[in-house]
């Protein structure tokens, strides 16, 4: 008495599988978006005496073990407004604000990039 079992339909699962894989652009393009979102939070929220806290420089690159975004302002004293300094203390933690008010649309942004290329 012998039982065999046929299966079907695995070419249709690996071709699945394959086209779940994303490619580094698609994988950039996805934190670009998120990060062009947050980035554009701190230029709205930095503090507009002289104009320089509102200059982000937004970089995306891959370092190997991920892709990272990096937003980064291009005035040396952005550290000292954002922590504060014994004389001036006006605007403590402005950075942080900014990225946790626009965190959530940032990452719903992000995931419609990377859900777009699977379907």
């Amino acid at each position: 008495m012998s039982a065999t079992i046929e299966l079907e339909g695995f070419e249709e699962v690996e071709q699945l599988l394959s086209d779940l894989e994303l490619d580094e652009s698609t994988k950039k393009k996805a934190v670009k978006t998120g990060l062009n979102i947050i980035a554009d939070s701190i230029e709205s929220n930095s503090p507009k005496k002289t104009g320089r806290l509102s200059k982000i420089k937004r970089k995306v690159e891959n370092t190997g073990l991920a892709i990272e975004g990096t937003a980064n302002s291009t005035a040396f004293y952005d550290k000292f407004q954002d922590i504060g300094t014994s004389q001036q203390k006006a605007h403590v933690g402005y950075f942080d604000r900014a990225v946790d008010s626009s965190i959530n649309e940032a990452i719903k942004a992000s995931t419609e990039v990377l859900f777009s290329k699977v379907r």
